[in-house]
């Protein structure tokens, strides 16, 4: 029994932050579950300073109750792609220290870069390589602009990476992917078998994000200075160019036409930019239609209850094949329906599945009109119904229950 419970020791590394909000809703939740079947957790993070410095004390309190051992690293913000190798380095370095200590059985990599790492662990130590693989990752980083493949630097990085990743795929013993719409993709790419596969989207806290009910939309509206018998629109993240929030605009401007009461909530953390896009692209006119707040994953919770219908348009793309959506996880849990584009990960499948709104062609001023012209029919399809049937799929315990089966898997 000794013997085979000291098996029970795996490493986690992750370049996301566990401070940051991505850890607090998405990471940490699935990590307690993990170590709730482990001896030894030791996950290896890297921080960003102005997160950890004031509540790393916190987290390691909060870890303290369970197996998870944590070591933190800074993460280095200056000299570009030189910075990135400098935190790749060190990140190799604390793994190897961490594996030469506990013996890991396995090492679960999140992402592209930690994985690196894991696999230098399991050619190292004799590790289980798990790759928690978040996407294709490689041409993600052309998607958003950050590689332009007509800059020859950019394209060199591009094909150096494609070429790791082919050799990342090649070794995994288990690769957890996001949707089932990128299988063929990363097979292709090199994984060998499609059992070494098993797809967990990203779920939300159904604990976290209760049912909303008139008490807590009436709470929200009341906060966010929304009249309260108004049909509200919601864009919940980020503002980037595949985000679309232009199209959202458009949108809103066609619904107005049709909808007196139409308001729209906007919560994001890049809230000066989605201003500036609405000076920009908005008719003056409506801009009293929009109301815009920065918000964090406790503030969410108690804002979204607002909307009615949310939006979530992203640019459809090859990259978009591994692409799952948290804030469509989170909205259904709280029975909010969505109007969601069609070429993004699983999102057109699970609607329909989970009769969770409607899909339409992002590109196309007809679909959006007719969305706009279906607002009311919308909300009825959420509610109790909607996350009943969402909680199935996309809450945390569906993922952890899959996680557990694979770690068991790797240790037969």
């Amino acid at each position: 029994m000794r013997q085979k419970m000291s098996k029970r020791r795996s490493l986690f590394v992750t370049y996301d932050g566990l401070l940051d909000p991505l850890g607090g809703s998405q990471i940490l939740p699935y990590l307690k579950a993990i170590a709730s079947h482990e001896d030894h957790l030791h996950v290896l993070s890297f921080e960003k300073p102005e997160r950890y410095f004031p509540a790393a004390g916190a987290l390691r309190e909060e870890l303290s109750c369970t197996t998870i051992r944590w070591t933190p690293l800074i993460f280095t913000r200056r000299w570009d792609v030189l910075g990135k190798a400098w935190d790749l380095l060190r990140m190799l370095f604390a793994a190897c220290c961490i594996a030469a200590r506990i013996q890991p059985s396995v090492v679960h990599a999140r992402s592209h870069a930690p994985a690196q790492v894991a696999l230098l662990v399991k050619w190292l130590f004799g590790s289980r390589f798990l790759f928690d693989c978040r996407g294709l990752w490689v041409d993600e980083r052309v998607d958003k602009g950050l590689w332009v493949l007509a800059n020859p630097w950019h394209c060199l990085q591009y094909r150096i990476y494609k070429w790791i990743e082919r050799i990342l795929f090649s070794q995994v013993d288990h690769m957890v992917v996001l949707t089932q719409a990128v299988i063929p993709e990363v097979l292709r790419l090199g994984v060998p078998d499609s059992q070494k596969l098993t797809v967990i989207p990203c779920c939300a806290d159904f604990h976290h994000f209760q049912l909303a009910t008139p008490q807590s939309r009436q709470l929200a509206r009341s906060e966010c200075n929304i009249p309260e018998a108004s049909l509200v629109l919601g864009y919940l993240g980020s503002v980037g160019g595949m985000y679309m929030p232009e199209r959202f605009l458009r949108f809103l401007k066609l619904a107005s036409t049709r909808h007196a009461s139409l308001q729209a909530l906007v919560l994001t953390p890049d809230k000066e930019k989605f201003r500036q896009l609405v000076q920009v692209h908005f008719p003056p006119s409506l801009h009293p239609l929009v109301y815009i707040r920065a918000a964090n994953r406790d503030q969410v919770a108690r804002w979204l209850p607002a909307v009615d219908v949310l939006v979530s348009l992203i640019q459809p793309s090859y990259a978009r094949k591994g692409s799952s959506p948290t804030k469509l996880a989170e909205a259904w849990a709280m029975g909010i329906p969505a109007i969601c584009n069609s070429g993004v990960g699983d999102v057109a499948a699970l609607v329909v599945e989970l009769d969770a709104g409607v899909v339409i062609d992002v590109d196309s001023d007809s679909d959006l009109i007719a969305a706009a012209d279906s607002l009311l029919f919308l909300t009825k399809k959420g509610r109790a119904h909607l996350r009943k049937t969402a909680l199935a799929q996309l809450s945390l315990d569906v993922a952890s229950e899959r996680y557990l089966k694979i770690y068991q898997l790797l240790r037969l």
